[in-house]
């Protein structure tokens, strides 16, 4: 899902909705503007013909260094990009992937009355070609009719058929290929230089492969040198003008380092962050890996060298957290540390130290700080990552490698090595570094799921089609027979969901070759082909679901009432979910104070465990079987879409109102868990670890409780948890009062931080119904 969605309106620039200023000023101004995008239609359209790397490279060098921005007076990196109403993108660009165009941009300048009539012709033209031309619009032509029922498609602009905005739906297509972690050590290794001569070299050794393959990486490469080359000359003009000492210093080093690394390969820890900031940010990468490992040898040779020490590194890598802030992608820029399988270990967890110490200060929701941790580990780590989270911070987030690992090599299929180099990337999702492709590329929201069971296929207002059935709830003569058709319904979508993921990969592979990605992926270079057309060990992807526990919290109070003790039957129940319980407050009363999961109570809690491993099982078999998907995976997860998603969702018969927040993730609903944390564990253990691509564990503490009984309580909690198979968690530190205060005066609150899901985010910035949620979830 778009991020922006569940934030409220902020200051928009001329293009997008990003901060675009450089000197106070746009660094394109609109006649600029329209002059760069006709200039990109007419490469495109010149190369519409040619072999997908090469029409990539080509768009790829007509689109940089005209879209980085300048170096700002802090930055001790080169590394800003701007997002443009016309481009090309892997994962997102314009809430769109691949070839993009934000229309809704265009029409808004077509109505601005203060617009030439020459440039609105220069835009309809541009608006009129492209309208056929984006990736978005392709797959909306090649989605048979059938999946248009059923699949909403997000983020699609421009009257399309299938728009998410206002519509009750139980699926949506999400395209475009996220989570990609780039192999860092090989990009440090060889450099840009070097990674251009191996693709020569990989081109001769295989004849056999399409030369195109390898010729569109060249080129892509040689665009980065040339955005290099660009941020060089305004080190260098910025210098001659600079009369601070430090900061003249500081450009010179800048520039220096850009005109190295076009020739020769990174050889100290300023020069390695440089490359990767560079190479990511145009690659389109979101994700930066596992950052103590590939910086390591390159921190501590500079340590031994009396380079730089400790606080010079976290200024260095205080810029580069800057750098990952103003992109605004706060559900991606995960920085991974700790872990096995670690090529530098003990120069790693140095590192890793500086790492926290950087993200303690900072105090920002990204970069996503993520510990891996396993038996035997260095414990200052551990206990870094308690001091940060008591201050608030939120992150590192807990990830538990002996738990996680098995899981991995189930469900992907591959060896404990191979499993070494799991990651979590975006929200919680699982993949294998620089090996595996797992993009999120669809959505199930499992409340609607069982609104269709019940209400015949319909959603609550039975407008719109969300399920293939024609049955009701009255119609189940048995709760067995309302599981079967609940489990079909999961099926089916399952089946819309991975075709239509499958479809999109498609569409993004006729269109571009993703020649960077190919670069740093394991296998394409000898395969010749790209990360999604065969060149790596697995391609596929997951589903992220939503509003499991509401879902299977429902589920046991149909059980419970209709069928068990039969204190409520289908119609009464049916017509009380309609009217959102206006007139049905004893029913409603009745279903709140039924069992609820998170309060370890076998029976709710069975419930929620029978779900997990129902839609677990429908998706893994998909996985190698149907539409060329190699893996395909649930994850459950939340990015604030449990609210988002709440919002065109009917009543449930846990007691819910319409519009209200699903569950969040794998946790119990909001104030539903009333055994105290320790009845909170038991349940969330009780769902099967090593059946999912990934599930998010929230847990919210006072800073008191937290802090003051971290010893006695907090440590042997988590010990507790992580003991008995816990994979993951993610903690909130903060004041009730605080989050009370901030609705009341925003402005005195702008840096409180707090775990949506997923991610973390401002406070202040998140929608009101999101930031009720967050208020409302349990406080321990």
């Amino acid at each position: 899902m778009y991020w922006k969605e569940a934030y409220k309106t902020r200051t928009a620039d001329a293009y997008s909705g990003r901060a675009t200023i450089y000197n106070n000023e746009p660094r394109l101004h609109f006649s600029e503007l329209l002059d760069h995008m006709e200039a990109f239609t007419e490469v495109y359209k010149a190369c519409i013909n040619d072999p997908p790397a090469i029409r990539e490279a080509k768009c790829f060098d007509a689109q940089y260094p005209q879209m980085m921005l300048g170096i700002m007076p802090n930055d001790l990196f080169c590394g800003r990009a701007d997002i443009l109403p016309l481009g090309m993108n892997a994962q997102y660009i314009n809430s769109e992937w691949g070839f993009a165009m934000n229309f809704d941009w265009f029409d808004e300048k077509m109505r601005d009355s203060s617009i030439a009539a020459q440039d609105k012709k220069r835009l309809r033209e541009l608006r009129m070609f492209w309208n056929s031309h984006t990736s978005t619009k392709k797959f909306l032509a090649e989605m048979s009719p059938s999946d248009k029922v059923y699949m909403v498609t997000g983020g699609v602009s421009d009257g399309a058929v299938l728009n998410l905005s206002g519509q009750p739906h139980a699926a949506t297509a999400l395209q475009r290929v996220a989570g990609i972690f780039l192999d860092y050590h090989k990009l440090l290794d060889y450099g840009l230089p070097g990674l251009y001569h191996l693709a020569l070299e990989k081109k001769a050794a295989h004849p056999e492969n399409d030369s195109n393959f390898y010729e569109g990486m060249r080129m892509a490469l040689t665009t980065v040198m040339k955005t290099l080359e660009w941020y060089a000359g305004q080190a260098y003009a910025m210098r001659q003008i600079e009369t601070d000492a430090q900061r003249k210093a500081d450009l010179e080093e800048m520039e220096r380092i850009c005109r190295k690394l076009i020739t020769g390969k990174p050889e100290t820890f300023r020069e390695a962050i440089q490359l990767v900031i560079i190479y990511t940010l145009l690659d389109g990468a979101r994700e930066w890996g596992r950052m103590d490992d590939y910086l390591a040898l390159y921190y501590a040779e500079d340590l031994d060298k009396g380079r730089l020490d400790e606080e010079e590194a976290i200024r260095l890598l205080t810029s580069f957290w800057q750098l990952m802030i103003v992109k605004e992608q706060v559900t991606d820029d995960r920085v991974i540390i700790g872990g096995l399988g670690r090529k530098h270990p003990k120069e790693a967890d140095a590192l890793a130290l500086v790492i926290m110490e950087v993200s303690r200060r900072v105090k920002d929701i990204v970069p996503q700080l993520t510990l891996r941790m396993y038996e035997g580990m260095d414990m200052r780590l551990y206990e870094k990552a308690m001091d940060c989270i008591g201050e608030g911070i939120t992150y590192p987030m807990l990830y538990q490698d002996e738990n996680i690992i098995p899981g991995v090599m189930n469900v992907f299929g591959i060896s404990y090595e191979e499993a070494l180099g799991w990651l979590p990337l975006g929200c919680g999702e699982f993949t294998i570094d620089h090996s595996i492709i797992t993009s999120p590329n669809s959505v199930l929201n499992m409340a609607n799921v069982l609104w269709g069971t019940m209400n015949g296929g319909y959603d609550a207002t039975g407008q719109y089609r969300l399920t293939p059935n024609e049955t009701t709830l009255a119609d189940y003569k048995t709760f067995d027979e309302l599981w079967d058709v609940f489990c079909s319904n999961v099926a089916f979508l399952t089946d819309v969901s991975a075709r239509n993921h499958s479809r999109g990969y498609e569409i993004i592979a006729g269109d571009m070759s993703l020649n960077l990605h190919n670069l740093l992926y394991d296998g394409c270079l000898d395969a010749g082909k790209g990360v999604i057309s065969g060149g790596t060990k697995k391609c596929g992807g997951s589903d992220e679901i939503y509003g499991i526990v509401t879902c299977s919290d429902s589920l046991y109070a149909i059980k419970k009432c209709i069928y068990d003790d039969k204190t409520m039957n289908a119609a009464q129940m049916l017509a009380a979910l309609k009217s959102d319980f206006a007139g049905y407050e004893e029913e409603r009363s009745l279903l709140l104070n039924l069992d609820k999961f998170g309060n370890d109570l076998d029976d709710v809690d069975d419930m929620m465990k029978a779900v997990h491993e129902m839609v677990c099982e429908k998706m893994l078999g998909i996985s190698g079987k149907c539409y060329g998907l190699d893996c395909f995976g649930m994850v459950n997860i939340n990015n604030r879409d449990n609210t988002t998603y709440g919002r065109n969702t009917g009543a449930t018969p846990d007691g819910r109102h319409a519009g209200d927040s699903l569950s969040n993730a794998n946790n119990p609903t909001a104030g539903m868990d009333k055994n105290g944390v320790t009845a909170f564990v038991n349940s969330l253990l009780k769902a099967r670890g090593d059946i999912h691509f990934g599930t998010v564990q929230n847990m919210k503490f006072s800073k008191e409780t937290f802090n003051n009984l971290r010893r006695t309580v907090i440590l042997p909690l988590m010990d507790s948890y992580f003991g008995r198979g816990g994979t993951q968690v993610m903690i909130n530190v903060v004041g009730k009062e605080d989050l009370e205060n901030a609705r009341l005066d925003p402005e005195k609150y702008t840096n409180l931080i707090v775990r949506v899901g997923g991610f973390s985010a401002r406070y202040v910035e998140l929608a009101d119904d999101v930031q009720l949620d967050i208020l409302n979830r349990t406080l321990n």
